[in-house]
């Protein structure tokens, strides 16, 4: 088998000159720079370049003889144990790096919308939802800036996409309105409990997926908090009520 040692020098960090000059010189018990040069067809004050290179990665020794300097090859075995030291810091390294990645990652992301057309935005961003819905929808608030067409293309798109969700809706003037509608679209994907009137909102909460909407109907305003600890206390806060009603 003919090994590249080239390309093996290469893989070790050398550049394709630094891995000629270490060829060189692995060859020679010793060489001048001007030797190196012309061994190598590279350019003297290049191979000084190369050189200091080598010599900070542990490739090369210096060999002073009288007041000439002279430079050999490292021992092959003593490079590839400071590979092996260099290689233990980096996967040291690398354990911190991932640690730090996860904290990031795992940082809740958090989304402003408002105004009308952007609150549009958050309902569409539904269906694309992998699972159920859970809500807790205040239809007096909604239909104070919606329109029934609003709520009834809503309704229909849940059906369309087959998405099942549990929707706890705030008994209030309009909760009959709100009712009708779904009950005209059809309820096989869609479970409902009414909540008394006594039970105050203007937010419409939205679980879905791994993310939370808040939506303020009165100030057409809107959070959208994507974290799967978040969206599971909501889902958890969801139920509670659920069985309480």
């Amino acid at each position: 088998m003919v090994i590249n040692f080239i390309k093996v020098l290469q893989e070790a960090g050398l550049n394709e000159s630094e891995a000629a000059v270490y060829s060189i010189l692995l060859k020679s018990q010793k060489m001048t720079v001007s030797e190196i040069a012309r061994a190598t067809g590279i350019k003297r004050p290049t191979c000084y370049q190369h050189l200091d290179s080598l010599l900070i990665k542990d490739f090369v020794i210096r060999i002073p003889l009288g007041k000439r300097m002279y430079y050999g090859a490292a021992s092959p075995k003593k490079i590839l144990a400071s590979v092996k030291k260099r290689f233990s810091v980096f996967e040291t390294a690398v354990e911190e790096m991932t640690r730090q990645h996860e904290e990031s990652t795992n940082k809740p992301k958090v989304v402003f919308y408002e105004g009308k057309r952007e609150l549009k935005n958050i309902y569409e961003d539904l269906f694309k939802t992998v699972g159920d819905i859970y809500s807790i929808f205040p239809p007096a608030a909604f239909f104070e800036n919606f329109t029934e067409q609003d709520y009834d293309e809503f309704d229909r798109s849940i059906n369309q996409y087959a998405i099942k969700s549990k929707d706890l809706i705030v008994g209030d003037k309009y909760f009959k309105q709100a009712d009708q509608i779904r009950k005209k679209n059809g309820t096989e994907n869609k479970v409902t409990k009414k909540l008394p009137e006594s039970f105050k909102s203007n937010v419409d909460v939205l679980v879905y997926g791994h993310k939370v909407a808040l939506i303020s109907l009165r100030d057409l305003s809107a959070i959208v908090v994507e974290s799967k600890d978040i969206a599971e206390l909501f889902k958890s806060i969801h139920s509670t009520i659920w069985r309480g009603n």
